[in-house]
């Protein structure tokens, strides 16, 4: 038979096949998850935990692919990769939040907030107007997480009355919030990424920097330092991102699953990362890191400068309406619970 007239009886004969076969099956969803913390620690075994409750509960149709360790790079990396579709969701400190919504910093002011209750009352409240703020960025908010209340951490003696002034104080390469927030203190800073805080320390071209206890330990930076300031400057807050576009090709039933797993294991993560903390302060404490509490002075001088930060961030960072709403809801929260 001449080629011309055998092609159609061949496309035809295919064309039957592959409706017979019927629809080829769909793969799972993959979403593939950057976090900057390793293995083994709290926040990526939470992360896998969720995994397989999402993987179990929306059937096999979505899946988690965790990038633990910092594989995917620092945070500005990691939004980069979101942008291009290689990455689609990752766990953020403030810094990388900042980026997208600069008026997130507000969680991060310092002397802000007295504790955990009123970080909780906060951010609870302010949920839905930031969900809706980082949506028209192109990201979903999936939940709040945190690093915990920072200290300061030094090779000086922070208890004299002009100490702090001559700290050599690193600062997170690319947050100007930070650096604001130190300088303004009167602070020294030296700009360093976060893998090159150790190499600093050792080398001796910084001799402090601030984090919650549990970075401290988890990054060993404490064990090239002597004192704590036993004085919680700031809250460093947290939140699980996914890139919109990745978000919306999900089913309606798939996207419900998500964003409940998401906000039920974020919370379980702020529980565990407290108790971590605590856990860290008695790390710090055996290995020999004198825990100094600042003078009424220093702690007079500290509130000042909190104020003045606060100045410095409105309205570039966050707007004033922003700032005095959070102070409503303190005021609120604290004439409710007799602080």
């Amino acid at each position: 038979m001449p080629t011309a007239k055998r092609c159609p009886s061949v496309l035809l004969l295919l064309a039957v096949l592959i409706l017979a076969a019927g629809p080829a099956a769909a793969g799972p969803t993959r979403i593939k998850v950057a976090l900057i913390t390793p293995e083994g620690s709290t926040w990526t075994n939470t992360l896998h935990e969720m995994a397989d409750a999402l993987k179990n509960q929306t059937g096999g149709e979505v899946e988690l692919k965790i990038y633990a360790g910092g594989v995917s790079g620092d945070e500005l990396d990691v939004l980069r990769k979101m942008q291009a579709n290689r990455i689609h969701a990752a766990g953020f400190s403030g810094v990388g939040l900042g980026v997208v919504l600069p008026q997130i910093r507000i969680l991060e002011a310092p002397l802000l907030f007295g504790d955990d209750d009123e970080i909780d009352y906060v951010k609870e409240r302010l949920y839905d107007g930031f969900a809706a703020d980082f949506e028209k960025k192109g990201y979903v908010l999936l939940g709040f997480a945190e690093a915990g209340f920072v200290y300061f951490y030094t090779n000086i003696d922070p208890s004299g009355p002009d100490a702090i002034r001559q700290l050599k104080m690193w600062a997170w390469k690319g947050d100007p919030v930070a650096q604001t927030f130190l300088e303004t203190f009167g602070i020294r800073t030296f700009p360093l990424h976060l893998a090159d805080v150790n190499t600093g320390l050792e080398t001796g071209m910084i001799d402090s920097f601030y984090s919650p206890p549990l970075a401290a330990v988890a990054f060993q930076w404490y064990s090239r330092i002597q004192y704590m300031l036993d004085y919680p400057m700031v809250n460093s807050t947290g939140a699980f991102l996914m890139n919109k576009r990745i978000f919306d090709r999900l089913s309606e039933k798939n996207q419900a699953v998500l964003k409940d797993l998401s906000r039920q294991y974020c919370r379980k993560l702020v529980e565990l990362t407290r108790k971590d903390n605590q856990e860290a302060r008695s790390v710090l404490e055996g290995a020999g890191v004198t825990f100094v509490v600042p003078s009424k002075a220093q702690k007079t001088a500290f509130a000042e400068n909190a104020r003045q930060t606060w100045d410095k961030n409105m309205p570039g960072l966050y707007p004033r309406a922003l700032f005095d709403q959070v102070r409503s809801l303190l005021e609120a929260f604290r004439k409710k619970n007799g602080g």
